[in-house]
């Protein structure tokens, strides 16, 4: 068990305060992680920074307020919980394994001329949409990101992306039709 000290540190404000929390608490905060958020990986990432959270807030910890694992557990499922809320914001991107594997009937060949196509495609719509569809499909950047360095606003930016995504598929599809 960890003892708090009397000025309400949780002590976990040194090395061998956060090993030993980690030690005595680290499947009790994972099992409540995995409850919020299933996937393993992502409740060993909320457990990581709940701990990093605990340890710089540790002065902040009040031993009236209830046991440490209590504090622990809250933190830990507050992490979670933002944790959640980020993947259903912007959902997961598919696995390289995924993106990087042939799909049935497409060989190396293919891939060129798909490739050739797209920059064609690319090349014959406006800079503008270019660049917009470029940064934030491509690269996945936010759109609030990329409207602030092209001056412009994101309801601005959002209607170049959907504008040279039709002209873009309107391309791709008649060059398609073509071969």
């Amino acid at each position: 068990m960890i003892t708090c000290r009397p000025n309400g540190c949780a002590g976990l404000c040194s090395q061998d305060g956060l090993v030993a929390a980690y030690t005595a608490y680290h499947q009790r905060l994972l099992a409540r992680a995995r409850r919020i958020v299933v996937d393993p990986g992502l409740a060993e990432e909320a457990v990581q920074e709940a701990l990093t959270r605990a340890w710089r807030a540790c002065n902040s910890f009040d031993p009236a307020g209830g046991p440490l694992i209590h504090w622990l557990l809250t933190i830990t499922a507050n992490v979670a919980k933002d944790l959640v809320k980020a993947r259903l914001r912007r959902p997961p991107l598919a696995p390289a394994s995924v993106l990087s594997t042939p799909g049935p009937g497409i060989d190396d060949i293919d891939r060129v001329v798909l490739r050739a196509q797209l920059r064609a495609a690319l090349a014959g719509i406006s800079e503008h949409h270019r660049s917009a569809v470029v940064e934030t499909i491509l690269r996945d950047r936010p759109y609030a990101d990329v409207a602030r360095e092209h001056g412009i606003k994101v309801a601005t930016l959002r209607t170049r992306v959907h504008y040279a995504l039709r002209r873009l598929r309107t391309d791709l599809c008649t060059a398609e039709i073509a071969a």
